[in-house]
């Protein structure tokens, strides 16, 4: 037997329609492995400036602003800088892997307060 539509003489054949399950599966799947990826990268990237600025000698914890981050002349407070900028990504990425997702599955109304969400935090971000 044929996975193919079949028709009736003189009726065209129509696609199947998408199940909306498996696609919030895909969606979610999807949300993870960006939210997955994004965190070890900020480990990787922590782990690195820890591992610099103990090598160097640097054993004190300064805070570090977020201007000052390509200001650093060790590369240690810089990876661990960007580690963290990383971490805090994240969440943001997140939701707009699920904004992308539900815009190709022409879910608008979910799509619009998810990336109202996302233009909150980064409203947040820049002024906070």
């Amino acid at each position: 037997m044929s996975d193919l539509p079949t028709t009736e003489p003189g009726r065209t054949a129509t696609a199947p329609t998408p199940d909306p399950l498996a696609e919030e599966v895909r969606t979610n799947r999807f949300t993870a492995t960006a939210l997955l990826a994004t965190s070890a990268l900020a480990l990787a990237l922590i782990l690195a400036g820890l591992v610099t600025s103990l090598a160097a000698g640097d054993r004190t914890a300064r805070p570090l602003a977020l201007a000052d981050l390509t200001s650093q002349h060790s590369a240690g407070p810089l990876l661990l800088g960007l580690g963290l900028l990383t971490l805090a990504v994240a969440p943001g990425l997140g939701i707009l892997v699920t904004v992308a997702r539900w815009l190709r599955a022409g879910d608008w109304r979910h799509s619009l307060l998810a990336a109202l969400v996302v233009a909150l935090l980064l409203g947040g971000a820049l002024l906070g």
